[in-house]
This record gives structure tokens, C-alpha cells and sequence, in this order.
């Protein structure tokens, strides 16, 4: 080929490659780059408000601006990819600059440990109602390695988000700062054992993994991209700026569409993960395999229900009698079983009394003689407990609510009345609705409002600020396995049963009791306080033992409720009150309710709810 030809070759393969090599602004208006930046679609600037984050002053709100900044402080400066390892493996990849060795970042390096991450799963730890923040659960990012010797990856390194609390913060403080955006948050990253024995043996919570079905390039830019996130500061807010909203910010990185919208006024860890499962990467499912975690009282719960009669009278007796109790008259395979039994209560009380000295030392020493006992035993036996799985996150109703109702009064003397009702609720759910992905025989809502309209007038029905219960049972009986029933109401009402006009009142109630199931129906006795507006016809402060009955159906799910009210000062004219209400579930995301109370006047509602 003559000098001419080479020339001409060179130039081909030359405007070959230029044609070939996305432009900077096609590179700044790619997705990729604009979730590397955290600018949601539609905005005009980033999520991220950390000015060290960003390498050019307008960073945040000129994609360009700063590719083109990244790109010439990468190419004069190649070990600050230490610090951008995201930006930089995916400019690499466009073939804007050269491949660079995160093997000399020597932090990097040291987080990983010697490991070789190759995919990424997230973690749903479930609702936890001892603490605000834990009420909808928790979301963490851990980075796995197929290679790993242990299938839970205890050894993996995790990213958690949460705000900044003082340890000594009060509850109220916490709440009001959580609501209002009064504390700072940040990621956080720490080996995932410490997160396992947190949340499912400390605070006994079941835990879910999710594995993105991400490519191993694809896992590294996400990786990468959360040790980036490192260097960030949020404000955080409880319900909406929370460790699931910037969680899935993180995550939409590696997704083929959004998950979240900064438009949304709650964001739920429950959601996103619904959201997640209803995914897509790579065209495919964005989750590629579920693996459930159970806590150290879950797994105890399921094993105890596996004993026999004369088994769980062991263990009974072991923990009554632990000087005296032994293995020895059991057969090897009950005594198997039992000692797994009291391996699994001894764990999760352990945990649970971390402040008792004493209770923890006679805990310790049961535990020493149960070793001891089961040493005993011919090595080598086991037996294969089945652990079946709850229901999973994903798998609970919307958890937003619109219902839709005619509500008939009947007071006496008082010719009937009969008004249209709306209701909304933000979030979250009630012990009506459906089990699945729930904590079970539990409500938590917040912000529910109820409106009613007759044909002279609209007015406010009841704003619910928050309303908890949890019937909390117990499987066993045994200490620590559940506890207290309790409840908590906080709100404005109108009191539609107790009185003659219906007033408008501040409420803040409580009841504290015990759960029990008898033939497969739930029944609470507990007693309850309230606090309102004082009338003429209701005092201040009423005090009530209840009954309360839950009771499941095909298709539908009913509570009913009896109390009898003391008023404080003796103004209430019917102190007996009884109420029920049933929930047909209809479809997926749909009811139809109807509910009939008594006391001094008679309501009654039907009511179709749909939840989004």
C-alpha cells in the first residue's frame, strides 16, 4: 500500500473512532451521568446540596459543567478517581479517558477488605414500633461476593442512611425534628454482621435480601458510586427525606427507571421495595433472587410450634428448675430438639436483657448447663426444622387510602341524619386490611383525615395525626416472647356517640393490656385512657376496661370492641359502648367496609376503600 493509502486508512479509523465517541454534552445529558449526580428528571438541580461534592461551583445545577471539570481533573490529577471511583470506572467506559487502577487507592482498598465485590442486594428489615424511626421499616445496601464462605454474607460490607441523633434525644423531640427536617442524615458503612445482630437477634426484626440482577460492571459502578455518597449531607425528614427515598435514589443508578419522585409526599422502605420488585435492569427483573432472614424470635416461635406436648414441658420446666433439669431421660431426638429450643430462647433473651446484670448472668448460667447437657449427646445429630417464610414485604396493599362512605346517625328524641363521608390517609395501614406484609394484628396510619358532608354543611369528621396498636402476642408464653398489647391515639374528633352535639375535639387516648388466641381467634383485654375537651356532658379524663375481638374470615377480616367508660366527673349519660366493623376484601387494592357503634346514639357506615 502506497504512503497515500496509509494516510487515507489512518484517517478512516481515526474519524471512525471520533464518530464513535459520544460528544461532552451527549455524555452530560445521559442518564447515567445525571444519576452520578443525583439531578432527579425534570430538575434543574441536584438532590445533593454538599458543596464538596461536586468539582465545578455550578456542579450542582450544570451536568455539563461539571463532566467537563471531572474530566480535566482526572486526566491532571488520575488519583482522584479515589475519590470519584464511579464517575471515573464510567467515563472509562465511554472512552473519555483511559481506565484508572482503583487498586492504588489505598482507602478504597482497605474498606474492601481483600474482598472482590460482584453484586449488590438490599435489606428490608421490618417494622419496628419501639422506635419512631423504625415504625415502616428499615432499608440497607450490602455488597456481596458470590465467593463468600458464609450465605448471609455477614462479612460484606453494608451502606445504612440515617440522621444524626443525639443518644439523650427525648421521643417528642425526636418525632417533632424527624417531621420537620430539624436533623442532618448521611450514608454509613460497616460490615453487615453488625447490622445482622442489630436488627434481627437485638431488636428481633425478620430481615429480607433482595440481589439486584445487575452485571458484575453494573455492581461496580453502584458500589462506587455509594463510596462517593460517603461524602454527602442530607436534611432528613421522618416520612418523605428518608433512608428510602435516598436509598432509591442510589439504586435508580443501575435501574431502568425511576423509583421514587420527588413530588411524593411519603416515601416508605415498604414502597420502594414494592416499587423494586416491580422493576426492571437490563429490560429483565430487577430482582433476581429473595432470601429470608428470620430473627432470632421468629425462628424460636416457629421451632417451639414443631415440639411435642411432652417436649415443650422440657423446656418449661428447664427454665423453671434449671438447677435440676437435665436431657438425659429424652431420647436423642427430642433432645435435639429441645436444646435447639432453649438454644434459640436463650439468644434472643440475652438480647433482650443487655441492661439487666443480674438476669443476664442467671441467663448465662442456664445456657452453660444446656452445653453442657447437650455434650452429652452423640455428635453429629441434628434435626431439620422447617421455617416457613411470612409474608413478604412486596406483597402488602398500597399503602395510601381513599374511602368513600354513607354514615347514618341516630341519636334519641332526634329525627335520624345521614351525611356523605370522605377519607384520606397518606399512609399506612390499619388490622383490617390484608396480612400480607405486615406486622401482623397491628394499625399504624398517620395524617388520616375524614371529611362529611349533609345538605347544609361540610365539616371535619377526625384528623388523626397517628394511630398505633399492636396486639404484640405470644407464641409460647414464655418471658420475652411478645408482651403487652398497647395502643396510641393522637388527633382531633368529633364525637358523633357520646353526646348530644357533636363537638370537635382534641384527643389523646391510650390502652395497655394482653393479647390471647383461643381457637384461632384473637382476643385483647386491656384497659384505656382517654383525654379530650371537657362539656357539659363529658368530663375530661375517661378511664375504660376493653374487650376487643379480631376474627378472620374468607375474604374478609371483622373487630369488635366493648368497653365500659367511667367519666371522672360523672357526666356521662351511657358508659357502655360496643361497636364492630367487617372488611370485605374485594380486590387487591379495594374494600368494603361497614361498621355499626353504640353508646348513647347509634352510627352506621358503609364504605368503599381504595388504596394507592
Amino acid at each position: 500500500m502506497n504512503k497515500l493509502g496509509l494516510i487515507l486508512v489512518g484517517f478512516l479509523l481515526s474519524f471512525s473512532t471520533m464518530a464513535a465517541q459520544p460528544s461532552s454534552q451527549e455524555l452530560a445529558n445521559s442518564r447515567t451521568w445525571q444519576k452520578l449526580l443525583h439531578l432527579p428528571n425534570g430538575h434543574s438541580h441536584s438532590e445533593i446540596t454538599t458543596p464538596g461534592f461536586f468539582l465545578h461551583d455550578d456542579g450542582h445545577k450544570n451536568p455539563e459543567a461539571e463532566l467537563t471539570t471531572t474530566l480535566e481533573a482526572l486526566k491532571e490529577t488520575p488519583q482522584l478517581a479515589c475519590r470519584y471511583p464511579a464517575r471515573a470506572h464510567w467515563l472509562a467506559q465511554q472512552g473519555a479517558i483511559k481506565p484508572l487502577n482503583l487498586d492504588a487507592c489505598d482507602e478504597l482498598q482497605k474498606w474492601l477488605n481483600g474482598q472482590s465485590p460482584n453484586a449488590v442486594s438490599v435489606i428490608f428489615a421490618d417494622g419496628f414500633l419501639d422506635n419512631p424511626a423504625s415504625f415502616y421499616g428499615h432499608m440497607l445496601i450490602r455488597i456481596d461476593n458470590d465467593n463468600a464462605d458464609h450465605p448471609r454474607q455477614l462479612l460484606a460490607q453494608s451502606f445504612n442512611f440515617g440522621a444524626r441523633v443525639p443518644d439523650d434525644e427525648d421521643p417528642v423531640t425526636y418525632i417533632v425534628k424527624g417531621l420537620f427536617g430539624g436533623y442532618q442524615a448521611a450514608y454509613s458503612t460497616s460490615h453487615f454482621y453488625r447490622y445482622d445482630i442489630n436488627y434481627a437477634d437485638a431488636e428481633l426484626r425478620n430481615l429480607w435480601s433482595y440481589r439486584l440482577a445487575t452485571s458484575e460492571a453494573q455492581s461496580r459502578l453502584l458500589i462506587w458510586h455509594l463510596w462517593e455518597l460517603l461524602q454527602t449531607d442530607y436534611t432528613y425528614f421522618f416520612t418523605s427525606r428518608n433512608c428510602a427515598y435516598h436509598m432509591a435514589r442510589a439504586l435508580e443508578l443501575v435501574t431502568d427507571g425511576e423509583l421514587v419522585s420527588s413530588r411524593d409526599p411519603f416515601v416508605l422502605p415498604s414502597d420502594v421495595i414494592q416499587r423494586l420488585n416491580q422493576a426492571e435492569i437490563n429490560g429483565a427483573a430487577a430482582i433476581s433472587q429473595r432470601q429470608f432472614i428470620p430473627s432470632r424470635l421468629y425462628q424460636f416461635q416457629q421451632r417451639w410450634q414443631q415440639l411435642e406436648a411432652a417436649e415443650k414441658q422440657t423446656v418449661e420446666t428447664w427454665l423453671a428448675q434449671p438447677e435440676t433439669a437435665d436431657l438425659s431421660f429424652l431420647d436423642e431426638a427430642s433432645a435435639v430438639r429441645v436444646s435447639d429450643v432453649l438454644t434459640d430462647f436463650f439468644t434472643y433473651r440475652l438480647s433482650q436483657t443487655r441492661d439487666d446484670e443480674q438476669q443476664q448472668e442467671r441467663l448465662q448460667h442456664s445456657k452453660s448447663r444446656l452445653l453442657r447437657a447437650r455434650m452429652q449427646q452423640p455428635m453429629g445429630l441434628t434435626h431439620e426444622w422447617r421455617m416457613p417464610q411470612p409474608s413478604a414485604p412486596q406483597s402488602g396493599q398500597d399503602p395510601s387510602l381513599i374511602r368513600i362512605g354513607m354514615q347514618s346517625l341516630n341519636a334519641p328524641g332526634v329525627d335520624s341524619s345521614q351525611q356523605l363521608t370522605l377519607r384520606f390517609r397518606p399512609t399506612y395501614y390499619d388490622v383490617l386490611q390484608p396480612q400480607q406484609g405486615r406486622l401482623a394484628n397491628a394499625t399504624l396510619t398517620m395524617g388520616e383525615l375524614e371529611v362529611g358532608a349533609d345538605d347544609t354543611e361540610l365539616q371535619l369528621n377526625s384528623l388523626w395525626l397517628l394511630r398505633l396498636h399492636t396486639l404484640n402476642p405470644s407464641v409460647s408464653g414464655l418471658p420475652g416472647d411478645g408482651g403487652a398489647s398497647w395502643g396510641l391515639q393522637v388527633g382531633w374528633q368529633r364525637d358523633f356517640l357520646r353526646q348530644s352535639e357533636q363537638r370537635l375535639s382534641p384527643v389523646v387516648s391510650a390502652d395497655y393490656g394482653k393479647a390471647y388466641m383461643l381457637a384461632e381467634q384473637w382476643f385483647n383485654l386491656s384497659l384505656r385512657a382517654e383525654l379530650r375537651n371537657p362539656t357539659p356532658e363529658l368530663g375530661a379524663a375517661i378511664i375504660a376496661p376493653q374487650l376487643e375481638w379480631i376474627g378472620d374470615f374468607p375474604g374478609a377480616r371483622s373487630q369488635c370492641r366493648v368497653r365500659y367508660e367511667i367519666d371522672t366527673t360523672n357526666r356521662l349519660n351511657e358508659p357502655l359502648f360496643a361497636g364492630c366493623e367487617i372488611a370485605f376484601h374485594s380486590a387487591e387494592n379495594q374494600d368494603i367496609r361497614i361498621a355499626l357503634q353504640h353508646q348513647q346514639n347509634t352510627v352506621m357506615q358503609v364504605a368503599w376503600s381504595w388504596y394507592w
